[in-house]
């Protein structure tokens, strides 16, 4: 089965900025790419779309374009590009679709249309993270970063569920080319949880040379202003994508919300993928 690549479409600079870069993974890892049109509820989106079509009557003929156009950047042999349009709730049908094509990896906007609040991450976006069985990575229309991905971060705490998004990072990182740095992550400055991040470090770096992936850099934040140092380590780095760990706890307010995941996403200077982990198996030892 070919692999494939979901790029969910509302016509928004931030989506379309997402299609270009999924567009580039596709290229990188030979794979399918479908976008995805979901026809929105929200009054505010449909205002949005009408602007977008005042001078198109067919939703098909603007998709039918901008894929026409698009696939001019796309050179997989034999691969295919082309997009699905569904109806009803936004990030429930880019989920359905997400589950049915069997897909690799999403890439989506930050924010849709509806996203004008640059605080706070995109709702749909928000939702397809937390619920969604595959990778997303989740580009916002002002990061800065190499087109090729040569540059990997990930981020690592002291719970062993953390090393588990580790093998699929590498796989990807081995076809990109890309290098790893390691970024440890702690809210105290407790220094057994030290010791505990400093040896999964350890053993991720050893799984990654084993795997013959350049491990470019280590380091561990620590204290309750671990973010902004992770932020400036990110930009320091030059990183073109930081991974972590999504993990349906089925809590209703952890997996609503995630401060974390919402800083980083607003505020990174490159694109973040996120990784679902099944914490009931241990994968990286």
């Amino acid at each position: 089965m070919n692999m494939k690549v979901i790029v969910p479409l509302d016509f928004s600079p931030t989506s379309m900025r997402a299609l270009k870069a999924g567009v580039e993974i596709a290229n990188k890892i030979k794979a399918d790419i479908r976008v995805i049109y979901v026809e929105p509820e929200s009054t505010v989106a449909k205002g949005y779309e009408q602007t977008i079509l005042r001078e198109e009557a067919d939703i098909n003929q603007v998709l039918e374009n901008i894929v026409d156009e698009t696939q001019k950047e796309y050179y997989v042999e034999k691969g295919r590009f082309d997009y699905v349009i569904r109806k009803g709730n936004v990030s429930q049908e880019i989920i359905n679709q997400s589950k049915y094509d069997n897909a690799t990896m999403i890439v989506m906007g930050s924010h849709g249309v509806s996203g004008i609040a640059t605080s706070w991450i995109g709702g749909n976006t928000y939702r397809v993270i937390c619920n969604v069985s595959c990778p997303v990575l989740v580009i916002r229309h002002d990061m800065v970063y190499d087109q090729n991905f040569r540059r990997i971060a990930i981020t690592l705490t002291s719970k062993k569920s953390s090393r588990y998004k580790v093998p699929t990072v590498a796989g990807l990182a081995k076809v990109l080319g890309a290098s790893i740095s390691l970024l440890g992550i702690q809210r105290t400055n407790m220094e057994a949880i030290f010791r505990s991040i400093s040896l999964a470090i350890h053993q991720v770096e050893a799984y990654l040379k084993k795997h013959n992936i350049e491990v470019e850099r280590t380091s561990t934040m620590r204290g309750k202003d671990f973010e902004p140092k992770l932020l400036e380590s990110l930009n320091m780095l030059k990183a073109d994508m930081v991974a972590i760990d999504i993990t349906n706890t089925g809590a209703f307010l952890a997996d609503r919300f995630r401060p974390f995941l919402i800083n980083l996403i607003n505020n990174s200077v490159c694109p973040v993928l996120t990784i679902p982990i099944d914490d009931t198996k241990n994968i990286v030892r």
